[in-house]
């Protein structure tokens, strides 16, 4: 059985202070280990303006993290990782989508 591989694209409160915005990410961690997810990459984009507004932000500070399950992973998990996230009110917008292979942003730029 292959593992189930997930990529999470975050946007944070782009005024958050980089002590706060680093105290969120290390609680993101925490509750997607808790979730029986490994993390294999974390790649920090930084702000970005946004297409539209989001809670009233023209901009979102972005993380994209690329998971694979754990030993103990449930099909479960993904929904309760979404409603732990949910509950941060730092984070604008998320997203959590099943890949076949992780993308390489960098791929993508030198195209």
């Amino acid at each position: 059985m292959s593992t189930r591989k997930y990529e999470l694209m975050l946007a944070l409160k782009p005024s958050l202070p980089e002590n706060v915005r680093l105290n969120i990410q290390n609680k993101i961690e925490n509750i997607i280990k808790d979730n029986s997810l490994d993390i294999k990459n974390q790649d920090v984009w930084g702000k970005r303006y946004l297409a539209f507004d989001v809670k009233k932000h023209n901009e979102g500070y972005f993380i994209l993290y690329n998971l694979e399950q754990g030993k103990d992973f449930r099909g479960t998990n993904i929904s309760k990782l979404q409603r732990s996230l949910y509950l941060i009110g730092e984070i604008i917008r998320q997203g959590i989508f099943k890949v076949v292979e992780f993308s390489d942003p960098q791929q993508k730029l030198n195209s």
